[in-house]
Formats: structure tokens, sequence, C-alpha cells
């Protein structure tokens, strides 16, 4: 066993970290979850020592296929899921629009919060972007509503955001 490179968990590791299983000590438990792939084990030295443990304990993690050696370079967290699009609907899009109103316009949107407390359908809500798209022009210009707009009809259903009409 090479002391002076990392050690990266395994599959077989990570399934028993998940399951919390007494198949390991609580010492040797603790040291599976410091193995991370990035330091080597002379770094962790001080750590196992700590545990009570030796480096025959890293050794037997290893030859239980718990660990295995990596190259310092090499990413060792499982691939992270692909992030989800942003659900559409017109909740989404009202909600999104009021944390927008607030960013651009600070204090100044109270009148289109009230307005936005009548919105109850897509009509409804068309009409209360409308309104607010004509105050983000009036009081942060036309480039600045635009973008509002285009953020806005991102979180539109499909339907709903072709039925805005663009300027």
């Amino acid at each position: 066993m090479e002391l002076g490179i990392p050690y990266a968990k395994t599959e077989a590791a990570r399934a028993l970290l998940r399951t919390r299983d007494a198949a390991l000590a609580p010492a040797l438990r603790a040291l599976l979850i410091m193995v991370d792939g990035k330091k080597p084990v002379t770094a962790l030295l001080p750590a196992i020592k700590a545990l009570s443990l030796k480096v025959e304990d890293v050794q037997g993690l290893l030859s239980r296929g718990l660990i295995a050696p990596c190259s310092p370079a090499q990413d060792t967290r499982p691939a992270a899921p692909a992030p989800a699009a942003p659900a559409r609907s017109l909740a989404a899009a009202k909600f999104y629009a009021l944390g927008q109103l607030t960013l651009i316009l600070g204090h100044g949107d109270a009148s289109l919060r009230q307005a936005a407390r009548e919105v109850i359908d897509q009509a409804s809500l068309l009409a209360w972007l409308t309104a607010c798209e004509q105050e983000v022009t009036t009081l942060a210009g036309e480039a600045r509503a635009t973008r509002f707009r285009t953020l806005v009809q991102e979180l539109l259903p499909e339907a709903t955001a072709e039925a805005v009409e663009p300027r």
C-alpha cells in the first residue's frame, strides 16, 4: 500500500455508508468517511491516530474493496444528476416576477404586489405582467423590461408563453 497517494471510496463503500450498517466499527466508519480521493494517507495519519487506528486499518479497507488508489486529479464524487428544467406554471411565473420586481424596483413595487393578489387565472396574470413590464420600463428602462419579460416567459406554460405578444 502506497501512503503518499490518495485513495477514494468505492461504490461498495458508498453503499455501506448509506445503509449505516454496523458492519464497520465506528472508528473505521469515520476513517472511511474521511477518505475522499484528494488527501493522501500521510495527510490522514493524525486523524487515524486520533481514532486509535493504524495504517494497517487503512490496508484492511483496501483489501475489503472499500477504497481504491486514485490519481490526485481524478474526481471521486459520483456524477451529479443533470439539473432539471424549471417547472413551467402560472404560479412559478408569478412568483418569479414578484421576486424580480423587488430586485428591480425595490420598495416601489407595492402597488404591483397588491395587484398580484388579484391574479387568479391566465388572463389576469397576463394583464398583470403587462402592467409590471410597463412599470419596469418606466423606472428601469426598455432593456430591463425586455429582459424581465423574457425571463418570466420562460416560466410560463408553453401555450401561455405563446399568447404573450412580443414587443
